[in-house]
């Protein structure tokens, strides 16, 4: 049997997707998220009941989740607004007009698939017939690039939540077509049938100016993020960082062209002892603390902290703290 999307609508069908949520999250991430029911082993928040939760099911079984939210349905939705800083767009375009969507994840064993697009064309189709033009989220950092290819931009730096680490606020406006088509967003075709959003794009360029707080190769250009990398290290990258030592320069774009360049505020906490190793940040500026109190390592720019394990059980052994 094939692979259908549809949104988990009975009982039963909300209790398998919060199932597969569990495994995703406490499993295999081993994400603290006081959300969790370790006893029946499922995860589900009180912003579920005003959500519609769309699944990709194979065989009865819930393989993949996102979750769609319209702001109207909330209830008391300004933790959402205060969150996601949506404060600008609510005064602007009101409730009716924004969602945001969440918990977009696939079982591992269908990873690398294209389940991904089925899902989130659903959830677009969704929104667009329900009047959304403003699309909030957020995602890790080295999740970025994946994200900005489905339609997302970053718009403000990233915060800490405190169950699931340090993430960066996401916004996929939906009538921009010209940008879905640029990115070779899997949405672009269904864009095109709609009108670009004309008034939406002005907005988000008056308010948030043109250059985002994160950026990726998509704004930069290819080989953009090393020419940045060493304008702010003022030398070659491979001669300032030990990360980069004796890797050729096309190597080097090669692999700083799948990351993200953001910004961090003091106090934000980077990466969580215990939680899975997904990522190497390479420091460009500041100064970054590893360890607790009773034992801490100082990086400066050009040092580098994190493990990346994307494939294995490794966690990472320290905390790291702009």
């Amino acid at each position: 049997m094939g692979i259908s999307v549809a949104p988990a609508r009975t009982r039963a069908e909300i209790t398998k997707l919060c199932e597969l949520r569990y495994r995703v999250y406490v499993d295999e991430l081993q994400i603290p998220t006081p959300e969790a029911d370790h006893e029946w082993r499922w995860l589900r928040d009180a912003q579920e009941k005003h959500s519609i939760s769309f699944a990709a099911w194979k065989n009865g079984e819930a393989i993949g989740s996102l979750r769609l939210t319209l702001l109207r349905s909330v209830p008391d939705p300004q933790p959402l607004i205060s969150k996601l800083c949506m404060h600008p767009a609510l005064g602007t375009f009101g409730l009716d007009a924004i969602c945001t969507t969440s918990r977009f994840m696939i079982d591992p064993r269908f990873r690398g698939g294209r389940i991904i697009y089925p899902l989130m064309k659903a959830v677009y189709e969704y929104g667009c017939d329900n009047g959304i033009r403003l699309n909030y989220g957020d995602c890790s950092p080295h999740q970025l690039p994946f994200y900005e290819h489905l339609g997302f931009q970053s718009y403000e730096r990233g915060f800490n939540d405190p169950a699931y680490g340090y993430k960066l606020p996401i916004l996929m406006l939906a009538g921009d077509v010209s940008g879905l088509r640029q990115n070779r967003s899997p949405l672009a075709r269904l864009a095109e049938a709609r009108a670009e959003d004309t008034e939406v794009l002005a907005w988000k360029s008056r308010i948030y100016g043109e250059e985002p707080p994160a950026q990726t190769f998509r704004a930069l250009g290819r080989g953009g993020v090393q020419k940045l990398l060493g304008e702010r290290l003022g030398r070659d990258a491979h001669a300032s960082c030990n990360l980069l030592r004796g890797v050729s320069p096309d190597d080097i774009d090669l692999l700083l062209d799948e990351s993200t360049f953001f910004r961090a505020c003091a106090g934000d906490r980077i990466t969580r002892r215990g939680e899975k190793a997904s990522a190497i940040f390479l420091l460009v500026a500041g100064k970054a603390s590893l360890g607790d109190a009773q034992s801490q390592t100082v990086v400066y720019p050009g040092g580098h902290f994190g493990q990346l394990a994307p494939q294995s059980e490794l966690r990472a052994t320290k905390t790291a703290i702009a």
